[in-house]
């Protein structure tokens, strides 16, 4: 899936193929239908992946035979989303459409930064120059590397787990979560934040570390009645203990991630862009582990091949490794 970045102008390519062949559209012109298939409970009203949200005029880019592009504003690539674009065009007179899909994904490190950091020429003629779909490739590479091997995702995303209980008042998750939309337990609904429904009598809210929901203890215990009548404030192991039960699943629908992109997640994305334009790239990714000839003679730790490639993003990354819970 074709991939731009969040609050950029970037131009989505596509190539007409045609009985096996590349070819241009009857007079170069392409118009490329538009569609939101973001699954966001939040948006209000929902979004309906089946309406057209603009049609354009696609570009012919001269210098490739049957490449043809549109670009899409700021005001589409503003968070992340997806995207289906239908292309139709004629043929020799015939009509014909294909369809490709986007992602507006968020970069773990700005090409600016990278190109600043890493020492690349921004000039073309300059021989330590990198085309800006060289950079977007090295960026995907890491980015792909650092989620693989911390084992999160540093942007905001809706998913679904689900967790067995443990006799708590706290329900461990393998992500961490950023806002709850629902709850069940053995598929009876407790919570629904989307629709202000609150089944259990109880506020739940992330805890500190945020790779957990807790009972919000404030939202239920009035210290001030207590307090005012000479008794002692309940804990809240006195008004629900271990509310979350063992034996029973709890499937929790949250938007979880990062607000933002941690210093050490752009950095590490940096140095592991740096190991990818490196010329012995090619055979680490072959799992090459020693090459010898007559006047030398080498071979990569085992940690080449585990980690990201890179011993010092390895270190930056540590902090971020989550240990991943069994999930249903």
């Amino acid at each position: 899936m074709a991939e731009i970045y969040k609050d950029s102008v970037t131009p989505v390519k596509t190539k007409i193929f045609w009985n096996g062949e590349i070819v241009d559209a009857d007079n170069d012109e392409v118009t490329a239908e538009i569609y939101d298939i973001t699954e966001d409970p939040t948006i209000n009203p929902p979004i309906d992946p089946e309406v057209i949200i603009s049609t354009m005029d696609a570009d012919k880019i001269q210098e490739d035979r049957g490449t043809y592009q549109v670009s899409l504003s700021t005001y589409y690539t503003s968070r992340n989303r997806k995207f289906k674009i239908v292309w139709m065009y004629n043929i020799g007179g015939l009509n014909a459409q294909h369809t490709t899909y986007v992602d507006v994904v968020t970069p773990y490190a700005s090409l600016e930064e990278v190109i600043e950091d890493i020492g690349l020429g921004s000039d073309a003629n300059d021989p330590n120059h990198k085309t800006y779909h060289e950079l977007r490739m090295a960026e995907k590479y890491a980015r792909k590397q650092v989620e693989y091997y911390t084992g999160q995702k540093f942007y905001l995303y809706d998913d679904t787990f689900t967790i067995m209980g443990s006799d708590s008042d706290t329900l461990q998750l393998a992500c961490k979560i950023n806002k709850l939309h629902t709850l069940h337990a053995n598929d009876i609904l407790l919570v629904d934040n989307l629709n202000n429904i609150n089944n259990l009598g109880y506020a739940l809210e992330p805890t500190t570390s945020g790779f957990g929901i807790k009972i919000n203890q404030s939202s239920f215990v009035d210290n001030t009645v207590y307090v005012a009548n000479g008794m002692l404030p309940p804990s809240i192991s006195d008004i629900s203990p271990n509310i979350f039960r063992r034996g029973n699943h709890y499937d929790v629908y949250a938007r979880f991630g990062w607000n933002d992109v941690p210093d050490d997640i752009e950095q590490a994305t940096i140095e592991i862009m740096k190991s990818y334009f490196a010329k012995d790239r090619i055979w680490k990714d072959r799992y090459v582990n020693k090459i010898s000839t007559t006047d030398w003679d080498f071979q990569y730790s085992s940690d080449a091949f585990s980690g990201t490639g890179s011993a010092y993003a390895d270190k930056l990354l540590l902090d971020y490794v989550v240990t991943q819970m069994v999930v249903i």
